[in-house]
């Protein structure tokens, strides 16, 4: 099969459309044209994906491209042959209203960040002698030399002398691998390597390898180990050890578009696994296998586990 008539992800065809939105919202930016290069030149399918959604949205006003919901199946069954009278027929009457604003509210936190991810996507980022960062799904990054400001999602920093600044807390590492993430009510840190200087406005902590806390407005609270191995994200894995199935799909959510979720019958129902991020289909498929259950797709935006 050649590549111009290849089947695309929805993953990569989704990114093409958030870069699609974020260069309508600032086309201006030079930072952010020079992102748009770096995610085209890592994948001939980046470029593709790029090529078919421009042809789809030069179809219709700047405000008016379909929505991912509508775009992705578009892509998928239109192929290389994006004519306008056979874009036209697949696409149908009336998905062009509202469809901006529905677009927009699936894009990344902070599109003027320095460095941003899109949903399930994770991004390796070099500061040079300073750190290594990787950002995981849905994260948004600035950076100012050596001082890091986390805007939201979770990051993960390994180097010689650096500093994060995030929503409740500032972290400080010298030689260390810790990672942050902005949680609902508090920022997350943990250490896998080193040690690093936790300051908030009412304390500081220092944390060894192993160690984290959970920092909010008015306290910082020592967290144990969990059930959901914190750093495996950036080894591209999901790896949990007997957690509930709600809160899997919780975390499995991140990195997919839409909704997931599970019936109240199976929401307890413990599980342990490792599971591929860049495979949503086939970890949601591995669940059946582990536990009595059964995955219901109403469309490929709303997933919802039931009782087997």
């Amino acid at each position: 099969m050649s590549l111009a008539s290849e089947r695309l992800p929805e993953s990569v065809v989704r990114t093409a459309i958030e870069w699609q939105m974020r260069l309508r919202g600032d086309a201006g930016s030079a930072e952010l044209q020079r992102q748009l290069q770096d995610w085209l030149r890592r994948d001939a399918r980046h470029q593709l994906a790029w090529q078919r959604v421009q042809q789809v949205g030069g179809l219709f006003q700047a405000s008016r491209l379909p929505d991912a919901a509508h775009t992705i199946p578009l892509l998928q069954r239109a192929e290389a042959d994006l004519s306008r009278r056979r874009t036209l027929k697949l696409l149908g009457l009336g998905l062009a209203a509202g469809s901006a604003a529905l677009l927009a509210s699936q894009a990344p936190p902070a599109w003027h960040a320095d460095f941003a991810t899109a949903t399930g996507e994770r991004r390796r980022v070099n500061l040079g002698d300073a750190a290594e960062v990787m950002l995981n799904t849905g994260s948004a990054l600035d950076v100012q030399g050596r001082e890091l400001l986390l805007r939201a999602g979770e990051v993960l920093v390994d180097g010689a002398d650096w500093r994060v600044r995030c929503r409740f807390a500032e972290c400080e590492g010298q030689q260390a691998r810790v990672l942050l993430r902005e949680r609902d009510g508090y920022s997350e840190i943990r250490v896998e390597r080193g040690e690093a200087l936790v300051s908030a406005e009412f304390g500081q902590r220092w944390l060894r390898a192993g160690e984290g806390v959970g920092v909010s407005t008015t306290t910082m609270t020592v967290l144990g180990k969990p059930s959901i191995d914190p750093f495996a994200w950036a080894r591209g894995l999901l790896v949990v050890n007997d957690i509930r199935l709600a809160d899997f799909l919780a975390e499995a959510g991140r990195y997919r578009q839409g909704w997931l979720g599970c019936d109240p019958a199976v929401a307890d129902l413990r599980l342990s696994g490792v599971f591929r991020l860049d495979e949503p289909e086939a970890m949601l498929r591995n669940i059946t296998h582990l536990l009595p259950v059964k995955v219901v797709e109403r469309t490929r935006w709303w997933v919802r586990v039931m009782p087997a």
